[in-house]
């Protein structure tokens, strides 16, 4: 009988190959091509691909921040500051959070306590109003705030909603505005920015990019709801540069003075517009500068368009002027110079009227007999068409370019004009000559008429006229020294005018503006401003420079349309030059016409 095969137990299986070295093989291998593919992944991101990981992670988790910088200041030669750039505040409202209902108590309490008028605040209400309906989520309030208004608007505020609803509601970023501290001081030198803070007029224009700052940039951590913000030094991209602090060669005690004297002066004489500037005649550093009327710059913006016109012209580079009597010492200076006559020699006979070629000239008295030096003196309209006359037109056409007469002196402001003279191809040979020679037919500005007036008294040096001393920043400073533009008259014939000019205080045109112990010189002008003649508007000039000796300042004071009765130079901008150089100067001495008390001056 056959034995059964005995049955085999699960647990006595017949012996095999081991398969775990095979398996923790598979498992090593397999762990090490996955730390293999993550280590070339991370290869990948960290270095190949970093700049792009790093942009996605940035833009997700934060953003980029302005690090505000200011505009230089704007500083006289002694140290005034006369602009400058402060902290302010833009106030808005976040909409989501306010119902139809809170708007308007919300913005009638912000209104409130900026001190917006019933009108402003019925306009602010109503936009507020529009933005909700169309679904914006803001609504400007106030921009260029100060931190007392700021703090005045939230105090509102926080009577209208609850803590939370203001903390999402009110809206405050920072910014710069530009201040002006002096308002009107030296305003038409200055000139105005803009809300953005780019120049308008003026030195805020001409000077934007030595005034203008460099924003700096830094990245901001955030969360999701932009509510915490985290800053780090690392973080900073940009460094922030302010601008530089520009330093003019305005000194504020003589800006202040001519100020005063010119607006009392146009007051005196009922004039319509006025302008006056003092000068170093042997640098051309414009030490005062004034045109009337003014403007506050703080305000610039609520101005009516036609009066802003008015009152922001510079008119001492803006406007050209025919000037009259006070071109004669530059024409008889050049005469002389040219060789054509001579100062002592007998220019005119004597008598009041005189034709010349058919054209009849008149001048207000008689003299009798007088010389070249004495036409300038008595400001002879007749000894000088002579002597125009003598020079000729191309001569005359090259000694207004010699002393930089129409053309721009390249002063440090915008909108300087060139002025201009009659074309020779259109010169008559009688009437414009004659006309020429006593300031008619061509037109002047009056920075031109002054920096030449500087070189007919300082030895003939023409100067550029200098508005700014230098730039300041972090221990930098950066010198505008005088220019020499080249040269007008010899150092005799400069001595000479001087000597003349004084005469003229003395005894001529000018007599009663002298002062007892002090000497200084002068020109006066009287100018029909109207092209036809009409002998109603006249323009009332006085040119002068102190001390006689040794001149230091030049000073021009026009006063266009005096409606007081007087017209002439020597009568209505005379006693302005000279109570400005008395109060300059710091001279006792009263002028005559003050000491004497004549009426009407």
């Amino acid at each position: 009988m056959k034995s059964q095969p005995s049955q085999l137990s699960s647990n006595q299986l017949p012996p095999g190959p081991d398969l775990r070295p095979r398996a923790l093989w598979f498992f090593s291998i397999s762990v090490t091509i996955v730390f293999l593919l993550l280590g070339v992944r991370l290869f990948y991101i960290q270095i190949l691909a970093h700049d792009e990981h790093l942009s996605r992670a940035r833009s997700g988790t934060g953003r980029t921040d302005s690090i505000p910088a200011y505009p230089g200041d704007l500083r006289t030669s002694d140290g005034v500051i006369v602009a400058r750039s402060e902290t302010a505040f833009s106030l808005g409202l976040d909409l989501r959070p306010l119902s139809e209902e809170q708007i308007p108590s919300v913005v009638g309490a912000a209104s409130d306590a900026l001190g917006y008028s019933y009108g402003r605040r019925r306009e602010r209400v109503g936009d507020v109003h529009r933005r909700k309906a169309k679904r914006q989520i803001y609504a400007n309030i106030a921009r260029r705030v100060d931190g007392e208004g700021r703090d005045k608007v939230r105090e509102s505020l926080s009577g209208q909603l609850e803590p939370r609803t203001l903390k999402k509601a009110l809206v405050v970023d920072r910014m710069t505005r530009r201040n002006y501290p002096k308002d009107e001081f030296l305003c038409h030198v200055i000139g105005v920015a803009s809300h953005d803070g780019t120049g308008q007029e003026g030195i805020e224009l001409s000077l934007s990019p030595w005034l203008g700052p460099r924003s700096g940039r830094r990245r901001v951590i955030t969360d999701a709801r932009e509510q915490f913000r985290i800053y780090s030094p690392e973080t900073v991209e940009v460094a922030p540069v302010n601008g530089y602090d520009v330093y003019l060669t305005i000194n504020s005690k003589a800006q202040g003075i001519l100020e005063e004297e010119l607006q009392r002066g146009i007051s005196k004489h009922k004039a319509e517009a006025g302008l006056g500037v003092l000068m170093n005649c042997k640098t051309g550093s414009i030490l005062a500068m004034a045109s009337w009327p003014v403007f506050n710059p703080n305000d610039f913006h609520r101005y009516p368009p036609k009066v802003l016109a008015e009152r922001r012209k510079n008119r001492v580079i803006e406007n050209a002027y025919v000037i009259g009597s006070v071109i004669k010492p530059f024409i008889a200076a050049s005469a002389v110079e040219a060789g054509v006559v001579r100062w002592d020699e007998k220019i005119w006979g004597g008598g009041r009227f005189h034709r010349i070629g058919g054209r009849r000239l008149e001048d207000v008295s008689n003299h009798g007999p007088i010389s070249v030096e004495q036409a300038v003196v008595y400001s002879s309209n007749i000894g000088m068409g002579e002597i125009g006359m003598k020079l000729g037109r191309d001569r005359l056409i090259a000694a207004l370019a010699r002393f930089g007469f129409c053309r721009q002196t390249g002063i440090r402001l915008p909108g300087e004009a060139k002025g201009k003279h009659t074309p020779a191809d259109k010169w008559n040979d009688i009437y414009s000559t004659t006309s020429v020679s006593m300031g008619y037919e061509v037109m002047i500005t009056p920075i031109q008429l002054v920096t030449a007036f500087a070189s007919l008294v300082n030895g003939g040096y023409l100067v550029k006229p200098r508005l700014v001393d230098k730039y300041v920043r972090a221990g930098e400073v950066i010198r505008n020294p005088p220019q020499l533009v080249g040269h007008t008259v010899t150092e005799e014939a400069s001595g000479r005018i001087r000597s003349i000019l004084h005469r003229i205080v003395e005894e001529g045109t000018g007599r009663y503006l002298k002062m007892k112990e002090f000497k200084f010189g002068g020109k006066t002008g009287t100018a029909d401003m109207n092209p036809l003649n009409t002998k109603e508007d006249y323009l009332a000039s006085f040119e002068a420079f102190a001390p006689l000796d040794d001149p230091e300042v030049v000073i021009l004071v026009m006063i266009e349309k005096p409606r007081s009765g007087k017209i002439y130079g020597g009568s209505v901008a005379g006693p302005v030059v000279a109570r400005v150089l008395r109060r300059y100067f710091s001279i006792p001495a009263k002028p005559e016409f003050e000491r004497l008390k004549f009426k009407g001056w």
